[in-house]
């Protein structure tokens, strides 16, 4: 199929909500016709040739997904994300040439106002988020950011930008230093952060400008550190009485686990921790009294510890009413 074949069917289309794009190779522009200003979602996938220049003519989308296709120059420089009023959902993944994603410039800035889920996978050039001067999504309260290898930051004002944000999750980001000064968005629920050690370090090790204990909302928190020379988690500082769910992975050399930093979390459901090898004990007795499932895989020196035969140890956790250990059950 090509261009003006494409553009012939959605002719005949004059109430057309949704469209899909596919592996198309020969389509080089998108169409000018009055789809474009009915159109709710438009899904692009490989579509190698494609111009993205006419996706600003699509002001009546609500979602928005692009998949593994060069970018035209101004989708290449910045997604103006401000050119769609009613977005409500972006999907961005393996667009190698996307460097920004922000809003339009200049007189045309808009807020991305109805905007409450963004993911970006892959998008292996991202340089920055571009939302410090002046743009705030305030019903974003979704982000997700995966293998962006070149993003160095997070939004500086990102507390005040995406002011409604209650799920963030991370993954193999690598280059992101540390948390904003100004801090994460106070009503944050759920953080999960994975291949990002350095971003990582600046919320749970040593000395931090910015504290978990800030956000009065968190309930699930999974993270992991493979890089981190952290023999003792956690502190007193770093976690939130709010958790009800902990995650802790590939800590290649904790030992311990710090009483002071467990005894204020009353809410804690779920503790897993897996593939800690150097780990060897917990506190003697759990201060845990919620927990109600303990999961541990790949933790030798502590399932050893932790061997239901030897009694005065296995007495400490014997409370736990779920107890997972390298996919066993003890109940």
């Amino acid at each position: 199929m090509n261009d003006s074949m494409l553009e012939h069917i959605l002719q005949q289309c004059t109430h057309l909500d949704e469209l899909l794009m596919w592996d198309c190779s020969d389509i080089r522009s998108l169409p000018e016709v009055l789809v474009s200003m009915t159109l709710k979602q438009l899904d692009i996938r490989r579509c190698e040739v494609l111009d993205y220049s006419k996706i600003l003519l699509y002001t009546s989308l609500e979602s928005l997904n692009m998949e593994g296709s060069k970018c035209h120059p101004i989708v290449e420089l910045c997604l103006p994300l401000g050119s769609f009023p009613l977005l409500k959902r972006v999907s961005i993944r393996r667009c190698e040439d996307m460097k920004f994603i922000g809003a339009l410039g200049g007189a045309h800035r808009q807020h991305p106002a109805c905007l409450d889920s963004l993911t970006i996978a892959s998008c292996l050039n991202l340089i920055s988020l571009g939302i410090e001067d002046g743009l705030c999504v305030t019903n974003l309260t979704r982000l997700w950011l995966w293998d962006c290898i070149g993003l160095k930051s997070l939004p500086e004002q990102m507390k005040s930008v995406f002011p409604s944000l209650v799920s963030l999750e991370i993954e193999n980001c690598p280059e992101i230093e540390s948390v904003p000064k100004a801090g994460l968005p106070s009503k944050l629920k759920e953080i999960r952060i994975f291949g990002s050690d350095k971003l990582v370090g600046s919320l749970i090790c040593g000395k931090r400008e910015w504290s978990l204990q800030r956000l009065p909302s968190l309930s699930y928190f999974c993270f992991s550190g493979q890089e981190l020379d952290m023999e003792c988690f956690p502190d007193e500082l770093t976690l939130p009485s709010s958790l009800e769910s902990l995650s802790v992975n590939n800590l290649q050399n904790l030992e311990r686990f710090d009483y002071r930093g467990l005894q204020h979390l009353t809410s804690l459901s779920q503790l897993n921790i897996n593939n800690c090898p150097k780990l060897r004990s917990a506190p003697e007795k759990m201060p845990l009294p919620s927990l109600s499932r303990l999961s541990i895989r790949g933790c030798p020196l502590l399932k050893e510890h932790w061997r239901k035969e030897k009694v005065g140890d296995w007495s400490n956790i014997s409370h736990i009413p779920h107890i997972i250990i390298d996919g066993h059950h003890f109940m």
